[in-house]
């Protein structure tokens, strides 16, 4: 289970989907022209965006949430399907795919964002490298399970 690299691929992604999860980092920073500190928690729930008591970062809203959990738990169940190869490459693209939901529903909650509150500076933070992480990592599974699929079919033409 272990002894092949995609498997550890997957379970980098497994882990890096339980971060973004425990963690529940900011991914994007806001701040009025007076630069103070603002918070956008409850950014896509009430739309109240902005208050000068809050202080904080935009956070997941429940769709995200949902996108992540699916993600761990579908890297941590392609792990498992080391003998149907087929199967486990099939889950890692759609996690791969789900990643880029994610990243693309973080980028699309940031910009509306900005743009419904144009008094307030926003900035990315670094934790959007996160999802394009998992993206990356579980392409390079399915790269190395395809790799593994052609050596076997190799060997067998010799036998």
């Amino acid at each position: 289970m272990i002894q092949r690299i995609q498997s550890l691929y997957l379970l980098l992604v497994f882990l890096i989907a339980a971060l973004m999860l425990l963690l529940n980092p900011g991914f994007a920073g806001f701040r009025y022209l007076k630069s103070e500190k603002i918070s956008a928690e409850l950014h896509f729930v009430t739309k109240n965006y902005f208050t000068e008591s809050d202080a904080g970062t935009m956070t997941y809203d429940k769709l995200n949430v949902l996108v992540i959990i699916t993600i761990g738990l579908g890297a941590l169940y392609a792990v498992f399907l080391y003998k149907k190869t087929e199967l486990q490459k099939k889950i890692s693209l759609y996690v791969s795919l789900l990643s880029m939901v994610l990243l693309a529903s973080l980028i699309f909650d940031y910009i509306k964002m900005a743009q419904d509150a144009p008094q307030v500076i926003s900035y990315p933070s670094i934790q959007g490298i996160w999802p394009i992480s998992c993206a990356v990592l579980s392409a390079l599974a399915w790269a190395a399970i395809r790799r593994d699929e052609k050596l076997l079919r190799s060997m067998d033409r010799i036998r």
